[in-house]
């Protein structure tokens, strides 16, 4: 019997630029492993011999870790999956729980270049479609009928300016806790902290991000800072005792 429901699947496009941006986010991961072993890992007057090696073992991870994304990348592909009734969507991927929601829920569509956000409340949750999927035209005409479509409006930085904000961010960590110069430790901290408040902004108005992901990050960012605030909060202590 015929229920008047469409299956969407990514297509091979949508596993293309996956792993295109999985080959970024591994060349970046090496340029910040090196960074992390030039603060903490090598003595300056180590071996050039013993800085090779570290070099060679830090790429040999980077490659398979590239290869481990790629089939990564791959699995999800085949998961994904979009089902629009004429009444009901849902949106499964390996990625995060399923997402359902009814027409009479969706309260937002907009519409840009890379696809359509649907928003839906109570509770609050987001579908993003990308223009990749296959057969991306019907699925728009499908829920267009239920909602006209808005220009989509960008809510946070491209991923150009993520990815700077991630090295900034790290880096600042890593002055605040390894560098021995206080004032210098004192700025790294700062650049820490306000690249971890970009961060915070960003993600508190992601509809796409779950909540108890919201939580996690808030919580991570959280400790890593009060490891760098106890540099400067120990001495303060210290004479107390």
């Amino acid at each position: 019997m015929d229920l008047g429901i469409h299956v969407f699947r990514l297509s091979e496009e949508s596993f293309r630029h996956a792993r295109s941006r999985n080959l970024v986010l591994s060349g970046v991961w090496l340029f910040l492993m090196l960074v992390i072993l030039a603060f903490i890992g090598i003595p300056r007057d180590a071996d050039p011999r013993v800085c090779l090696l570290v070099f060679v073992v830090v790429l040999v991870v980077s490659v398979i870790g590239n290869f481990s994304q790629r089939w990564r990348a791959k699995e999800v592909h085949q998961t994904v999956g979009l089902a629009i009734g004429a009444d009901v969507l849902r949106y499964v991927s390996a990625l995060a729980p399923p997402v359902e929601m009814t027409r009479t829920e969706v309260v937002r569509l907009q519409e840009g270049r890379s696809g359509l956000l649907i928003e839906a409340t109570a509770p609050r949750r987001a579908v993003f479609i990308p223009v990749s999927l296959e057969r991306y035209a019907l699925a728009r005409d499908l829920l267009s009928a239920w909602r006209t479509p808005e220009p989509l409006t960008r809510r946070g930085p491209g991923g150009a300016a993520v990815l700077a904000g991630w090295a900034i961010g790290i880096l600042g960590w890593l002055g605040g806790k390894f560098l021995e110069n206080p004032w210098l430790a004192a700025v790294s901290t700062l650049a820490f902290l306000g690249v971890g408040v970009w961060f915070a902004w960003i993600v508190s108005r992601e509809p796409l991000v779950p909540p108890k992901t919201k939580s996690l990050l808030l919580i991570f960012a959280a400790g890593a800072l009060l490891v760098l605030l106890w540099r400067f909060i120990q001495p303060v202590l210290e004479p107390a005792r």
